[in-house]
């Protein structure tokens, strides 16, 4: 049974922590750094704790979460009769 091997975690020069995920391009290795945030990579960070609000600075309109929007046009209670009763008005001297 392989034990995984534990993530090493670098700084950069802006203090920044970082990744090192490496891969080749032609023969040669490259490196790529993968930024993170408590341990988790930014990109997830940033789908777990983006609100609504975040998404649409972004531009990023399709994560935009639609359902409570529905459920308040769809919502029956909310259809509230206008009162149309004139009875308020009956006491004016015009």
């Amino acid at each position: 049974m392989k034990k995984k091997k534990k993530i090493k975690i670098h700084k950069d020069h802006k203090g920044r922590n970082y990744i090192r995920e490496s891969y080749f391009v032609g023969g040669k290795m490259k490196f790529r750094k993968i930024y993170v945030i408590d341990g988790i990579p930014e990109d997830e960070f940033y789908e777990k704790n983006a609100t609504d609000i975040d998404h649409l600075r972004n531009g990023e309109y399709w994560l935009i979460s639609s359902d409570k929007d529905s459920d308040d046009l769809c919502d029956k209670s909310n259809n509230n009769e206008p009162d149309l009763s004139d009875n308020k008005f009956d006491d004016l001297p015009f």
